[in-house]
């Protein structure tokens, strides 16, 4: 088994669980319960755990790398799902947001235009493409919307081996992206005491383009 087989079959196995874990929670769960849940079903599925999962709800959202917690998940709550199966050696890398019955209309419109920064970041993915002007297209959108300082991270990174690797997709990076590599694009805003929204596919990068390998629905 290739390189790239291997990744897709990790994200295939992401995405099956991710679809999994969403019929699974229910309000009254805890953040570590549903985290537990994805290690045992990821396991069910030969693969192991690409990184720690990380389960946040309601306004812990807005901690874009969790940790997990104990939590209780309550009905209305904004959730977000940052995880990633590891098979025959290779990462998958998925988060996705969403919400537990009405949404919040505030993180509601935000999630809308995380995703259209999402999507345009995306089009803009192709061998020769330059990290750092992909990372700055999808901060100038967010500024518009007066959210650019609420976007704290890169947009993405390179996965394989390493659930992060080369290369780096930041504003400060002098890379360009190579067919082949797989990368990640994951947009993201974080506001303190609302919550917080993150959507982040998992791609291989091609001469003219791009291979989207994550399904799960946004």
């Amino acid at each position: 088994m290739n390189r790239l087989t291997a990744v897709r079959q990790a994200q295939k196995i992401t995405d099956t669980v991710f679809s999994e874990i969403r019929r699974y929670i229910r309000p009254g769960l805890t953040e570590k319960q549903i985290a537990g849940q994805i290690k045992k079903r990821l396991a069910a599925y030969r693969a192991k755990t690409a990184f720690v999962p990380i389960v946040c709800s309601g306004q812990r959202t807005a901690l874009f790398h969790g940790p997990t917690s104990k939590k209780k998940i309550r009905a209305n709550e904004i959730i977000y799902i940052d995880m990633g199966a590891r098979y025959r050696g290779y990462c998958a890398d998925l988060t996705r947001t969403f919400f537990l019955g009405t949404p919040n209309k505030r993180l509601k419109k935000i999630y809308d235009i995380v995703l259209a920064v999402q999507k345009k970041q995306i089009a803009l993915v192709r061998a020769g493409a330059s990290c750092a002007v992909l990372d700055q297209k999808g901060r100038n959108l967010l500024k518009k919307y007066r959210l650019g300082k609420y976007f704290t991270h890169s947009t993405g990174h390179g996965v394989g081996l390493k659930i992060h690797q080369k290369p780096r997709i930041s504003y400060k990076s002098k890379e360009v992206l190579k067919a082949g590599q797989v990368i990640t694009i994951e947009p993201g805003v974080y506001i303190k005491g609302l919550g917080g929204v993150r959507i982040e596919d998992m791609l291989i990068v091609t001469k003219n383009g791009y291979i989207n390998l994550s399904k799960s629905p946004k």
